[in-house]
């Protein structure tokens, strides 16, 4: 028969762990909330190309985050004139294997995600920002804080 101290102590752990699991895959992703820029520019044919792209991170609760992007580019080969394409989506809650996935949106739609460090920006506001894509759906972007 099983005694009751050893049934107590089996729920115990049952609970710890439980408490652990929710726990995990919680970022402190509020520390990413605001305005986020990315730049790139090459020379294609001898014209220049360039795109800026702002991503902006918006908390509305605990663990519910959205994005807005918007990305002009600049081709000279077609007169220079800036085109701005504008995007918007969700975060998922949790994360897995560090990474902190896009729903919805461009970047969504490629499979991107937000490399998420090991210390999960937990006391501090990061400078920069990557975001890595499914494999051939794009490079990966490093985003600063301006």
């Amino acid at each position: 028969m099983i005694n009751q101290k050893k049934i107590l102590t089996f729920f115990a752990v049952i609970i710890v762990t439980a408490s652990l699991l929710i726990s995990c895959g919680k970022i402190k992703s509020s520390n990413t909330v605001g305005d986020w820029y990315h730049e790139t520019s090459r020379n294609m044919g001898g014209y220049n190309i360039s795109a800026q792209t702002k991503l902006t991170i918006i908390r509305i609760e605990a663990g519910v985050y959205e994005y807005n992007l918007a990305t002009t580019m600049i081709d000279q080969m077609y007169g220079g004139n800036p085109k701005t394409q504008y995007s918007s989506g969700k975060f998922e809650e949790n994360i897995k294997d560090n990474k902190w996935v896009f729903s919805g949106g461009t970047f969504g739609n490629r499979g991107g995600y937000i490399v998420v460090p090991e210390d999960h920006w937990d006391d501090y506001k990061p400078n920069t920002l990557t975001v890595n894509f499914e494999s051939g759906r794009g490079n990966a972007m490093t985003f600063t804080k301006n």
